[in-house]
């Protein structure tokens, strides 16, 4: 049969978007168009870390190193941002938020703050790293106090052994110490974890340090990974741990 230039061109044309999509498919090894894009990730914090610990902050740190991961992608949102970076339309465009807070709790709009409920209808993740637990979003979804007990801001070492290895959240963490942190310790009031992964000591505290939960629908991963005066979250083990959150909060792992 006999086809003209012009005709070919736009047949070809035509077939292009159709081509990239089984391309994708095939490299993403699978037929679920769920899998074929990143999961974007919300990284919101307080913006108050000091710049000798964290240069870029919190979010900068956190995004600098989910951003190289592969199916992941980053956006950065700071309780200064407009709507504190919690819009609906900011929240609809997100799969997973990562909250870090501790010194500004009770500046979130409680408005925002109730937008996040969203986890119950399967429509977000939610990770809470180090004082969320103290957070508005974290306290309504938990329907409890989530205060842990005494602290201290000492700079000593914690243990943290891995309890429940073959959750994805352990996945390639064997058993590791951060030289210098901060402690909280037990009893932490927060609702009985389905898993708990991570447990912290001092020299005779204990901590729940890796929780999960599922909130309705959605996931909840909680993760104890120490404040902004000290570089924690530069811990390779504390960043597997955080990226394997990810995975496992949004549903691909």
């Amino acid at each position: 049969m006999h086809v003209d230039r012009r005709s070919f061109v736009l047949h070809a044309t035509a077939a292009l978007p159709a081509l990239g999509l089984f391309l994708a498919r095939t490299a993403s090894g699978g037929e679920n168009p769920a899998h074929e894009r990143p999961l974007w990730i919300r990284i919101w914090c307080e913006g108050t870390a000091p710049h000798a610990v964290y240069p870029d902050d919190i979010d900068g740190a956190l995004a600098d190193q989910l951003g190289r991961q592969q199916g992941i992608a980053t956006t950065r949102g700071r309780l200064s941002d407009p709507q504190a970076s919690l819009s609906d339309e900011a929240l609809d465009a997100t799969d997973v938020l990562m909250w870090w807070g501790h010194l500004r709790h009770d500046d979130v709009p409680d408005d925002c703050a109730a937008a996040v409920q969203r986890v119950r209808e399967g429509r977000l993740g939610f990770i809470a790293l180090y004082a969320p637990c103290c957070s508005k979003p974290f306290k309504l979804m938990m329907s409890m106090p989530c205060e842990p007990g005494p602290w201290r801001e000492d700079g000593r070492p914690e243990y943290v052994s891995v309890r429940s290895p073959d959750h994805p959240i352990a996945r390639g963490i064997t058993p590791f110490t951060i030289p210098k942190t901060d402690m909280f310790s037990e009893p932490f009031a927060v609702p009985n974890p389905e898993t708990v992964v991570f447990v912290s000591t001092w020299e005779k505290e204990t901590l729940r340090s890796g929780l999960t939960w599922t909130i309705g629908k959605g996931r909840v991963a909680y993760l104890r990974t120490g404040p902004e005066g000290y570089p924690v979250l530069f811990h390779p083990s504390i960043r597997r741990a955080v990226a394997n959150s990810v995975m496992w909060v949004g549903h691909r792992s």
